[in-house]
């Protein structure tokens, strides 16, 4: 039954989670056939079924009591298949931990963070916290502080406004539904200009981040436009005698 309407189901998907489901689902078809075969067998056999069921019945009570958390490790593990709420590859964030989705199991899960280890996580815990998909943003949303000194002239301001709105415009990987581009902050040292993009979710962020970080300095400097540092100027008051 498996093989002839489940697998050709889980095949016409693009989630790895129906397929890691099979394998569950048939050891529990196995355990349930292996369970139905000793009753029957036992009841031909002149055992009274009913009592034997009665005292299982009161043991299992017992025992599911102390695996508590298993069950509800399972009932998350089942969630999980349900709601997909991730597949594997893809990249969550979940409590303190951030990284790739590696393997989802009825009872854990694993994910590999970003700093190369692996986390094995109840699946219990999925359905007690939020997961943030990383995976699924349509953009990656990127803010930058700039600074210019307080020598900079009104004009200059405008032109380094205009100036980081071309470069968006000369970069392919970035998207235009949504940039900000503004002479927002008077600071302690510096004039502040916000500039805000999204990089598109198929480039590889770090890299275009690089690239516009590199040509902002580049075509800052070609234009004479200085970015401020923290200064202090200490005046000498001479008192008359």
């Amino acid at each position: 039954m498996i093989v002839e309407y489940l697998v050709p189901l889980t095949e016409k998907t693009e989630s790895d989670l129906d397929d890691q489901l099979i394998p569950v689902v048939r050891k529990l078809l196995r355990t349930v056939i292996w369970v139905v075969g000793i009753i029957v067998a036992l009841n031909y056999a002149g055992y009274n079924v009913g009592a034997l069921l009665a005292g299982l019945g009161i043991g299992g009570l017992a025992m599911a009591m102390a695996a508590k958390d298993s069950v509800e490790n399972i009932f998350g593990g089942v969630t999980i298949f349900a709601d997909k709420p991730f597949t594997l590859g893809d990249r969550i964030i979940i409590g303190d931990y951030d990284g790739i989705v590696e393997d989802v199991g009825i009872r854990k899960t694993r994910i590999r963070t970003l700093a190369g280890r692996v986390v094995t996580i109840p699946n219990s815990t999925f359905t007690k916290s939020p997961i943030e998909n990383i995976s699924l943003e349509p953009s990656r949303k990127v803010v930058l502080q700039l600074g210019l000194t307080y020598d900079t002239t009104p004009e200059s301001i405008e032109q380094a406004m205009e100036i980081l709105k071309q470069i968006l415009k000369d970069n392919e990987d970035t998207t235009e539904d949504a940039d900000w581009t503004l002479f927002d902050t008077y600071g302690d040292f510096a004039l502040g200009i916000t500039f805000v993009y999204k990089i598109k979710k198929e480039a590889h962020i770090p890299t275009v981040q690089t690239k516009i970080s590199l040509e902002i300095l580049k075509r800052f400097n070609a234009a004479g436009l200085e970015f401020a540092f923290p200064t202090q100027t200490i005046y000498n008051i001479k008192q008359e005698a």
